[in-house]
């Protein structure tokens, strides 16, 4: 029987890959995985990951160089060099624009970023051209995977807290891994073109995972309500779906249930994230609630209107008219008005590449409002077009708008040239990347953020390798000494990225470390912090100048100076870094802050902070400063002054309305004064459980009688008093209570009734009564803050009572001045 002759084993046709090809598949998705570098104790993602970009260029280069050849290193398409030559052209006026820099630092810090991206694009265009077909599909793949990680992070913290309101509060307590939640929805949006391509055209798994991570992106996109990312996936879909009818059309190409899904997916979603995190258990979520989250004290108020709880309808004013300046709610109109009139000022050079943090903004702070009267320097013009305008001036802006201009060109000129559908969705596809960074880059600052920007780079490398004519255009001219100075200048550039952004990284951390150490401290009082001014000074990095959000550095280590007790340092520090900035508002509040309560001299504190007060009214913490210089000076006149000005620009802080009602019956005694401020800010703050309860509280007591005079006041004082020292303690009360009931602001009888529930260990009670005194700041002795901490000490609380009782101290209180240290010391 004759053997069988093995078979032969057929050819493969599968074409091999070469090992550099792989290598630069693998760098490849170094560069992708940007958005993986961990925070490293920095104040922000962006230094620990420019730092990343610009080593990993470094090292492409050292693989490009060794492999140059393979590679043709030198040799670039004429639309390549055009682009290269725009990229240079503009990373030349930035540096031009350091002439008119307010902040050189501040630009050396965002040249040395632009550096990254020219050297970044130059790697990649050298990777992709050799199989840009090839490529596309694995950063596709890559794609897949990294949306589909991002976007369970959203899904989970919805899904997993499903019956949890979705308030301010809510929404910031999601965890996503980036900066702010509009980084983070750009980040995914950007992508989904990507997805999409894999979901039509990838075979088998690929094509599943694709369009479960198309879904999974949804629900991301749609529970973080960013409306930047949203406008950007409506305008990616419409392209998508218009591109797929026409394909079905005039191709036939079968894609017809991929269109419907498509169209359909949204709508489900939708419906579904509206029914999730209800605000009204009763009903599904609008729109609105979505898109413009508000904080929880507007829906509680709202569901006890419409509940009608205490018959709370009865509090809304109906008499009250004003009216809210009209705004978008990040204050993005005025930025980009401020921007461009930044511009107008200097529209040759501009203000300095990377500098419009360190302009001044009295125009921008004059409409802006804060909930809780928080500095806040906005660092960005929330337009990168818009701010590339303001910092390099109008030939800046033009090479800026080039940049995408010229991608736009050539991908018109692609379509025109190829015929097949796929080759055009392909197209369209990296197209559509290019449009989602575009509209980010109108309302936002991608620029800034390495993980969105090398999405657009990878955009342009794919339209630029897509468009050459194989490697008709591709020569190698000139000298080969000339090349190698072109690479040399390359890496010099990189290595002086590298060291910029290593020092920048370092900058971050130290903020980080001297932030944590200072959050919740009083800077004159005796909280421990756990580095000293000696010690940051030697840890100090002078590079960049301002902090991570265009403050000035020099004001950390004014706080360390201060808390030793050096304030002649400390003042020659702001002194120093008073133009840093054009409005140190800053320094000035601080220099403000040791006026008052170091030297006690009223008229520097006055200057001070009354110029912050005519540029930054809804600065809340200086707006307090000069609360206490006019009572101390017993002028009602300018008291009433700042406080109306400030609730008029800063009508969102609803503490301050009732802090404001309360203090204008306490100098006026005037019930009905009082309940119109309440009105006055419940028609800013509509539905504000805080403002409700207040004026429910003020109506409730309003039954008796409307106030009792000072002098009636002080003779019930009297009685209670003598009550009180024969250990009457209930008759005492007593009496306080029915003062309350007519002046419901008489801390006085608050504190005491406060101390008859300590003496009669009541202890959960005295805090309640005694925190309202302290919040209030009615007395300046010390004693509530003293009675307080000896409630937290004998209900265990001990950390409480410390902090307490060094506060108590820092009011020199006799008794908790000869407290034992271990009673107060951290």
């Amino acid at each position: 029987m004759p053997k069988n002759k093995p078979e032969k084993k057929a050819a493969s046709t599968k074409p091999q890959v070469a090992n550099q090809l792989i290598i630069a598949q693998v760098f490849c998705l170094l560069y992708l995985l940007v958005s993986f570098v961990p925070l490293f104790n920095a104040m922000d993602y962006d230094a620990p990951e420019w730092l990343y970009i610009s080593l990993l260029n470094v090292a492409s280069l050292v693989f490009l160089y060794k492999h140059k050849d393979f590679f043709q290193v030198f040799a670039l398409q004429k639309k390549a060099k055009i682009y290269m030559s725009l990229l240079i052209g503009f990373f030349a006026i930035g540096c031009l624009s350091m002439i008119t820099a307010i902040n050189v630092s501040e630009s050396l810090v965002h040249l040395a970023r632009f550096v990254n991206i020219i050297v970044g694009f130059y790697c990649l265009y050298i990777f992709i051209r050799k199989d840009p077909k090839a490529f596309f599909h694995f950063i596709c793949k890559a794609s897949i995977v990294i949306v589909a990680y991002y976007s369970w992070k959203a899904i989970t913290y919805f899904l997993g807290n499903s019956s949890a309101p979705r308030t301010y509060e809510f929404m910031l307590a999601f965890q996503h891994g980036f900066s702010n939640v509009n980084i983070y929805t750009a980040y995914i949006v950007i992508q989904v073109p990507l997805l999409i391509y894999g979901f039509l055209y990838f075979k088998k798994i690929w094509k599943y995972v694709a369009g479960l991570a198309i879904v999974m992106a949804m629900l991301a996109l749609l529970f973080a309500g960013s409306r930047t990312a949203l406008l950007s996936l409506i305008v990616l879909l419409f392209i998508t779906i218009v591109s797929l009818v026409y394909g079905v059309v005039r191709h036939k190409v079968a894609f017809k249930k991929e269109v419907a899904l498509l169209f359909v997916a949204p709508i489900l979603i939708g419906i579904l994230v509206l029914n999730v995190n209800r605000v009204d258990r009763n009903a599904m979520n609008t729109i609105s609630n979505v898109l413009q989250t508000k904080n929880a004290d507007f829906y509680d108020g709202q569901n006890t209107i419409i509940r009608n709880i205490s018959n709370a309808k009865d509090v809304m004013p109906t008499d009250t008219s004003i009216k809210i300046p009209v705004r978008e709610s990040s204050g993005r109109l005025s930025l980009w008005n401020l921007a461009f009139n930044t511009f107008k000022e200097n529209p040759v050079l501009g203000v300095g590449y990377g500098n419009f943090k360190a302009i001044a903004k009295k125009e921008h702070y004059l409409g802006y409002t804060n909930s809780e009267g928080s500095f806040a320097n906005p660092r960005r013009a929330h337009s990168d077009f818009l701010e590339k305008l303001a910092e390099t001036g109008l030939v800046g802006f033009l090479f800026y708008v080039s940049l995408f201009a010229m991608p736009f060109i050539w991908f018109l000129g692609l379509l025109k040239r190829e015929t097949a559908f796929e080759k055009q969705f392909l197209y369209i596809t990296v197209f559509s990347v290019a449009v989602a960074y575009t509209l980010d880059a109108l309302l936002n600052f991608p620029l800034e953020r390495a993980p969105i920007h090398l999405y657009f780079m990878i955009a342009v490398v794919f339209i630029l390798a897509f468009a050459r004519k194989q490697t008709a255009d591709e020569t190698v001219s000139g000298r080969k000494k000339w090349h190698l100075a072109v690479f040399g200048i390359f890496v010099f550039f990189s290595f002086a990225s590298i060291a910029s952004n290593y020092v920048v990284l370092q900058s971050y951390q130290l903020q980080r470390t001297m932030r944590t150490d200072l959050m919740g401290k009083t800077l004159f009082g005796d909280d421990k912090l756990r580095n000293n001014y000696e010690s940051i000074k030697q840890q100090w990095v002078s590079y960049p100048q301002l902090s991570y959000v265009g403050t000035v550095n020099d004001v950390y280590l004014a706080n360390y100076a201060i808390k030793s007790k050096k304030y002649e340092e400390a003042l020659a520090l702001l002194n120093n870094a008073k133009n840093y900035t054009k409005d140190a508002y800053l320094v000035k509040a601080f220099k403000s802050e040791i006026y008052l309560n170091v030297y006690d001299n009223l008229d520097s504190v006055k200057y001070y902070s009354e110029n912050i007060f005519d540029g930054y009214p809804a600065f809340k913490t200086n707006y307090n400063i000069l609360k206490r210089v006019y009572r101390a000076k017993n002028d009602t006149v300018n008291l009433f002054r700042v406080m109306n000005r400030y609730t008029k620009y800063n009508y969102r802080d609803v503490g301050e309305w009732v802090s404001k009602a309360n203090m204008i019956y306490d100098l006026t005694k005037d019930s009905d004064r009082m309940l119109k401020v309440l009105d006055t800010g419940l028609a800013f703050n509509s539905y504000s459980k805080k403002l409700i309860s207040a004026k429910q509280e003020v109506l409730g007591k309003l039954k008796f009688k409307s106030y009792l005079s000072n002098d009636e006041v002080k003779a019930k004082h009297q009685v209670a008093y003598d009550f009180f020292v024969k250990g009457q303690y209930e008759q005492a009360r007593t009496v306080f209570e029915e003062i309350l009931k007519t002046n419901p602001v008489d801390y006085l009888s608050i504190q005491n009734i406060g101390i008859i529930d300590l003496i009669q260990k009541n202890y959960e009670a005295s805090i309640l009564n005694l925190t309202k005194v302290i919040n209030a700041n009615a007395f300046g002795d010390g004693k509530a803050e003293y009675s307080r901490g000896y409630c937290h000490e004998q209900l265990g609380q001990l950390e409480k009572a410390k902090e307490d009782y060094r506060k108590s101290r820092a009011k020199e209180y006799p008794q908790a001045m000869t407290l034992p240290e271990a009673k107060y010391k951290e």
